[in-house]
């Protein structure tokens, strides 16, 4: 299972394994978020597997977020 990208409402952006999305909660195992980048590549370069380690990620362990704070996701290729 590859990881997703999750951008939330004021800002949060984690990074996870997704699972069972409802239209309640959202669980994200494995996650972390995303505290920066500075690459010029934006959120979306996070996406490639040869970007990853371009950014700083903070482990936060299972998340489960309220699906209706979701903005947008980005599926990673890794």
């Amino acid at each position: 299972m590859n990881n997703t990208i999750i951008v939330c409402e004021y800002g949060w952006i984690l990074v996870g394994k997704m699972e069972n999305p409802s239209t309640q909660t959202t669980l994200l195992k494995e996650a972390s978020v995303v505290r920066r980048w500075s690459n010029g590549k934006g959120i979306g370069g996070l996406a490639k597997a040869e970007n990853k380690h371009e950014y700083i990620l903070d482990e936060v362990g299972t998340v489960s977020i309220q699906t209706s704070k979701i903005l947008f996701e980005i599926p990673c290729e890794w």
